[in-house]
């Protein structure tokens, strides 16, 4: 058999193909890892297993460490995954219903309701989705679905499949129980609590629920309470052969034998974090919990008598992100425990040394100049650095006042905070307070062409053409005026209540229409458009200044900051979540620069720029090509390796990588 010739990437400038995504800006997690998804439920069958969460997102994988994100068609929320047989049937927001043969493509199905279908489950023969106002159906193939009548219009929250049958649990205690699907009874669960989530394990149905509450049940039809210690929330249940688990708000609870453990006790070795889990798995060796924001950890057993040990496969920092800066070179975040966090490319990110004095400081801005980078916070705390790595702090503090505004002017820097104050600096060391007008907290200062606007609480903007002499300006609001920039010559004011102003020279002042009452906390202007984030996973765009779109992201989670660079829009927000978009499509061209064949296997290595998608494809005569598979270089390292299966004497075949934007 001849050996295939390879054929030079090749890039189509002119060609556009859509991803199906619900959102028209493509949007990627940097932070944390593998991705910051709520976790709401998660189910394994053979090698695969399937989380699915917030806003659409569907993520698979094979060794529960590596997840890859899948195209869901919607921006709805996902609350319930099972196999039926070898189909993926996910159901979610507003009769959303989901299934899949292949994990590499899902299909979409509208049920033409305004319920909420919270949970699935399915025997060997029938599909069961239940949810709001009662809602319970029915599908023999997970693609025509039936509504059936229970008699019931109590809001249900969770679906299993036992031996003994189908049981669906919901608010105030609420149990129903079918043997076949068909026909369902209501039975006395003896608590008034709601129950959240119903399990089968060893042998037994297991529903967890509010204030702690468990119960457990061999038929459905009799349940009694086990007392777990749990006081708080709980989501998720699982279980293998001789044990239990229960998690939730702050709870993770495990039983072996006739005890239950706190799994959080702060005297055991390797607890799992404290934190809020809403799904439970047993992978046959070891326990499984995920919950808000990507949390993914794994409790296993090093021998048969040891303790559960707890572990987080992809540790990332969870702290909460309030600015984020550009510097010519990389980009820098701040939040909460001292946190400064600095990456070149918006991808790869590493945590910035802070002295141990500042650990405890919410660092709530960052700013400064290409020489010296400024971050400031609570209680009066200044950072500085020339590097982005290594920080001092400044001390004594010149103010014991919070501070979250900073820019720098020339060669003077500029910080804002509580009770009006502004302090002024040339070193970064040495800091003066200036006198203001207001007694307003002022959240942020930006500098312009023009000299300096402050803006901040109950309606604050003043000028400054020198920051020593600051003037107010009057508008008519008393809206906190949260984050001024100036971009792409013009200030770009937003703030709390869908608050938007712009203005030209920061005495003149107009109102845009938002279009939200999210409170909208930062700006960056990237691709010929501002683009604004706020409260609720905001993102706006527009072109003009005055009209604006709502695109969202990936999450309905708060941002705080944004900053862009090369293209590229980056955003972060609460529980350490960093986002990026590439606006500006990435023209280096995709290259094969390695190939390799067996009998069975081509192996293929892609170069080219990160978050870039190229598609694969095949011709046994350079006519016509055959798209092979859709790829992405996902990490900063731009580089993907690829291994295809091939049939049996496949002939002489010519290959390209062909770039999607």
């Amino acid at each position: 058999m001849a050996r295939p010739v390879l054929v030079a990437a090749i890039l189509l400038l002119c060609l556009a193909l859509t991803s199906g995504s619900a959102d028209p800006i493509s949007w990627r997690w940097s932070n944390p890892a593998p991705h910051g998804a709520d976790i709401v439920d998660t189910a394994r069958s053979g090698g695969l297993a399937v989380q699915v969460g917030e806003r659409g997102q569907i993520f698979t994988g094979t060794d529960f460490e590596h997840w890859i994100l899948r195209d869901s068609h919607t921006d709805r929320h996902l609350r319930g995954v099972t196999f039926f047989g070898g189909r993926t049937v996910i159901s979610g927001e507003s009769g959303t219903i989901l299934f899949s043969d292949d994990p590499t493509e899902f299909f979409l199905i509208e049920l033409n309701t305004t319920d909420w279908l919270e949970g699935v489950a399915a025997s060997s023969s029938l599909a069961v989705a239940v949810g709001d106002n009662g809602a319970l159906y029915t599908s023999t193939n997970a693609v025509s679905w039936t509504r059936e009548n229970t008699g019931s219009r109590t809001w249900l929250r969770s679906v299993a499949w036992g031996s003994p049958g189908f049981v669906a649990v919901g608010e105030n205690g609420f149990i129903l129980t079918s043997a076949t699907g068909e026909t369902w009874r209501q039975r006395n669960s003896g608590v008034s609590q709601h129950l959240n989530r119903v399990v089968w394990s060893d042998g037994h149905y297991w529903a967890v629920g509010d204030a702690g509450r468990v119960l457990t049940s061999e038929n459905g039809n009799a349940w009694s309470t086990a007392v777990c210690g749990a006081t708080n929330f709980l989501y998720a249940a699982a279980g293998s052969s001789g044990s239990q688990l229960v998690a939730g708000e702050s709870e993770v609870r495990l039983k072996e034998g006739a005890a239950w453990a706190n799994e959080l006790d702060s005297t055991k070795a390797f607890p799992p974090p404290a934190w809020s889990y809403y799904t439970a798995l047993w992978s046959g060796d070891a326990y499984w919990l995920g919950g808000a924001t990507g949390l993914w950890v794994q409790g296993y057993k090093t021998n048969a008598t040891s303790p559960t040990l707890w572990y987080e496969p992809a540790a990332s920092v969870r702290h909460w992100l309030w600015s984020v800066l550009r510097t010519p070179e990389f980009y820098l975040a701040v939040g909460d425990r001292g946190t400064v966090l600095s990456s070149d490319n918006g991808i790869d990110w590493d945590v910035s040394l802070v002295p141990d004095s500042v650990t405890n400081t919410v660092l709530l801005g960052v700013g400064g100049d290409t020489n010296r980078f400024i971050a400031v916070g609570n209680a009066g705390a200044i950072l500085h650095s020339t590097n982005g790595v290594v920080w001092e702090a400044v001390e004594p503090r010149p103010t014991t006042n919070d501070l979250q505004g900073i820019t720098a002017r020339g060669d003077l820097f500029v910080a804002a905070g509580a009770k009006g104050t502004v302090l002024t600096s040339l070193d970064a060391v040495h800091w003066t307070k200036q006198a203001t007008p207001t007694t307003q907290f002022l959240s942020s200062v930006a500098a312009f062409p023009g000299g300096l606007v402050a803006v901040g609480d109950g309606g604050t903007i003043l000028t400054s053409l020198d920051a020593t002499n600051w003037i107010s300006r009057s508008i008519a609001t008393t809206d906190w005026q949260w984050q001024v920039r100036w971009l792409n010559d013009a200030l770009l004011l937003v703030g709390e209540d869908g608050t938007l102003r712009t203005s030209t020279d920061g005495v003149h002042w107009t109102a845009q229409a938002s279009g939200t009452t999210e409170w909208l906390t930062d700006a960056a202007y990237v691709g010929d458009a501002w683009y604004v984030v706020g409260t609720g996973g905001t993102v706006l765009t527009s072109t003009n200044l005055t009209h604006w779109s709502n695109t969202g992201t990936l999450t309905r989670k708060s941002l705080f900051g944004a900053a862009s660079a090369q293209g590229q829009l980056l955003t972060v927000g609460v529980e350490g979540i960093i986002l990026r978009s590439q606006i500006v499509p990435r023209l280096t061209p995709v290259e094969i620069v390695e190939f390799g064949r067996s009998a069975e296997h081509n192996v293929f290595l892609f170069a080219g720029a990160p978050d870039q998608k190229f598609l694969l494809e095949c011709s046994p005569d350079l006519s016509s090509w055959t798209p092979s598979i859709e790829l992405e270089f996902t990490d900063g390292t731009g580089t993907v390796l690829y291994i295809e299966s091939i049939a049996p004497g496949r002939g002489q075949e010519f290959y390209r990588a062909r770039l999607l934007f």
